[in-house]
């Protein structure tokens, strides 16, 4: 028979041999969006607006994006920017279900947090459930079955791994033909110091070729700091048109032709040609009928979609309720809240949300340097604090000098080259710290506390320096970006152990820093040119300071109707300097600068700006900017100390100035 097994043809091999003829084979005809149309189910338990049998034509414009999902599409990389509750997420299941069904391979799923895993997790279970030919080939999940978990659910051909973007071990470990990347705005950019993760997580894909497929999808958020947006722009920049309904005029759906009555009781489009009424029940006709429209060359692998609320279908987000919700968000922005407008922008209109009228600028605080030298301590300064960075190759430094009511001046930035690893740069910090800066009077003065940043790749070596200097006020820092924190705990963590786990009391110390009080309290105080909260700046600082200083701006979402307020810096900016003052305010708040009383502040200018210097000479007299002259070549000067050895911590005089602050005396032990 001509269908009978080769009985020369051993079994083994003839197995092996039909597994890489199906290999080899190509990937079926049918696109993604073919395929959702004929076997997707929305189920019940997931909440959707519609459940049950999947429909493109109820969002024609999704299918395009599908079809550049597809493996006959010769496109890398599909970026979608679209609004909230839309088409992302589906569009995502439909082609994971059809990867699963028709071309399987490893599929790598990223979200920004564990809360949102799981919840997509959920999802993606019931959707196997419900599709039975997603069901039928990916493993049962079981209590024991490691097969098919909140993390993994593994198919014939593959497997599916759902993990955060936050974990530089999640995006290397992998080998993947597809990856599926949600929320990009919200990833961290810089995924433990190790880089940008869209580059990490598309390396995953190297061993695929044009086989690969990497999905993007986003809400948009800061002009200027999204992520989702710079992908976009690299792309072709498609934009949906439809056709108007009384002339036919093919026009993109967007906000500034929404018009509505003062009662807010009816909403309608202004075409843009004829400036007839569109009414909402012209958009079924006018959606199916839409074409997407490239709007740029683009890098040739990239297709991009932008898509706002406009294109809701019937009975979802009418053009009235987002009237509304604009009107509202316009109310809050006269009264100076613009977090409701940015929200609107971002989640609604699928736009990012220019902030530049609330960010001071690099140029502005330039601008604002004052002539006075680094390491210059200008009159009114009677305190110093130190902050330093740990960077892969190098520490950065920044000495900061404090006043009455927390005024401060910019008095030294630095860099010490060198890893983190090595002893010698940890020994170029101790001379640093034993160094005395004298002020216009002749007094020496001397670093009364320095935090150092443990949360990047020197922990340990952050941990082991500032173990045995507690008594120079060197303290391990981390920060930590929640609402509320105060800028340094009350007291810090123990984190050194034994092996038995438990804490050693004399072991190294941790103290949280809560960055995001910190930031508001220094971005409030910007644009002050002098008097208390002021911050002065030292005429020898690079332009790398000040453009590092104002990389940040504040991002405003809401998460489950509550508002939430984060600082985001633009992909790619440097913000060290940013930190550094973070850093140096969280040391003022551990010497209990911030709590001092105006008698305390006048001892300590009594003692290092006396009204006379000594008996024979003359006191120094503050120029008009305020800067008290430095001593002549001719005066003595103090011998520095000598460097301080590593180990064991050296014996090194503290400024003896005494500090009365609400806060109790630390004793070290």
């Amino acid at each position: 028979m001509a269908n009978s097994p080769d009985k020369s043809v051993p079994s083994g091999y003839a197995r092996a041999a039909a597994a890489i003829r199906e290999a080899l084979a190509p990937d079926p005809d049918m696109t993604v969006d073919r395929w959702a149309d004929a076997h997707m189910i929305i189920p019940k338990k997931v909440g959707g607006p519609e459940p049950g049998h999947y429909r493109t034509d109820r969002t024609p414009y999704a299918r395009e994006v599908m079809r550049c999902l597809s493996p006959q599409d010769p496109h890398r990389r599909v970026v979608v920017m679209g609004a909230s509750q839309l088409l992302k997420t589906q569009v995502a299941l439909n082609w994971i279900g059809a990867s699963i069904h028709q071309s399987p391979g490893n599929i790598l799923a990223l979200f920004p947090t564990e809360k949102l895993v799981k919840r997509v997790s959920h999802r993606i279970g019931e959707t196997i459930k419900a599709v039975p030919e997603l069901n039928a080939r990916v493993a049962p999940p079981r209590s024991r079955d490691a097969r098919n978990t909140i993390e993994a659910k593994e198919y014939d051909g593959g497997t599916l791994y759902l993990a955060t973007a936050r974990s530089a071990s999640n995006l290397s470990e992998i080998s993947c033909r597809y990856v599926y990347g949600d929320e990009l705005d919200r990833w961290e950019m810089d995924v433990g110091g190790e880089g940008d993760p869209v580059e990490l997580a598309e390396a995953r894909t190297s061993n695929f070729g044009h086989t690969a497929k990497i999905y993007y999808s986003s809400s948009p958020t800061i002009e200027g700091a999204s992520l989702i947006e710079t992908l976009y722009l690299q792309s072709d920049q498609r934009r949906y048109f439809v056709p108007c309904p009384h002339c036919q005029s093919m026009q993109e759906l967007t906000w500034d032709h929404v018009r509505w009555d003062d009662a807010l009781t009816r909403a309608w489009y202004g075409c843009d040609a004829c400036g007839s009424e569109i009414e909402e029940r012209h958009k079924p006709a006018m959606l199916a009928a839409g074409e997407w429209r490239a709007q740029a060359a683009g890098d040739g692998q990239t297709a991009g979609f932008q898509i706002s609320q406009l294109y809701a279908p019937l009975g979802w987000s009418s053009w009235l309720a987002l009237a509304r919700k604009y009107v509202k968000a316009r109310t809050a922005l006269e009264k100076g809240d613009k977090g409701p407008m940015q929200v609107f922008y971002n989640t609604r209109l699928a736009l990012t949300f220019d902030a530049a009228d609330e960010r001071t600028t690099a140029a502005e605080l330039k601008k604002r340097a004052e002539d006075f030298a680094a390491l210059t301590v200008p009159a009114g300064c009677l305190e110093l604090s130190m902050a330093v960075d740990t960077q892969g190759n190098r520490l950065e430094y920044l000495i900061m000098g404090w006043g009455e009511g927390m005024e401060r001046w910019v008095i030294d930035y630095g860099v010490l080259v060198g890893r983190p690893s090595e002893m010698a740069v940890w020994g170029e910090l101790d001379k640093l710290l034993a160094r005395p800066i004298l002020n216009g009077w002749n007094q020496a003065m001397r670093i009364a506390a320095c935090c150092i940043d443990s949360g990047g790749n020197a922990t340990q070596e952050v941990y082991e320096y500032t173990r045995i200097r507690r008594r120079l006020y060197a303290l391990a820092v981390k920060g930590a970006s929640k609402t509320g924190r105060p800028v340094i705990a009350s007291k810090p963590s123990k984190v050194d152990v034994n092996r038995r786990g438990k804490t050693i009391p004399a072991g190294a110390e941790l103290w949280m820093i809560g960055t995001d009080t910190a930031k508001d309290w220094l971005f409030s105080r910007w644009h002050l040119p002098a008097g208390p909260g002021a911050i002065h700046f030292n005429r020898d600082l690079p332009d790398t300071f000040y453009e590092q200083l104002t990389a940040e701006r504040k991002l405003v979402r809401y998460v489950k109707g509550f508002k939430r307020a984060e600082y985001v810096k633009t992909p790619g900016d440097a913000n060290e300097a940013l930190d550094l003052c973070v850093y140096n305010l969280a040391a003022a708040h551990f010497l209990g600068l911030h709590k001092r009383r105006p008698s305390e502040w006048k001892r300590l200018r009594d003692r290092l700006e006396p009204a006379t210097g000594d008996l024979f000479g003359a006191a120094p007299a503050p120029r008009a900017d305020g800067v008290i002259a430095m001593p002549s070549p001719e005066s003595p000067r103090p011998a520095p100390p000598p460097p301080i050895a590593p180990v064991p911590p050296p014996a090194i005089r503290r400024q003896t100035v005494t500090r009365r602050t609400t806060r109790s005396p630390h004793a070290w032990g």
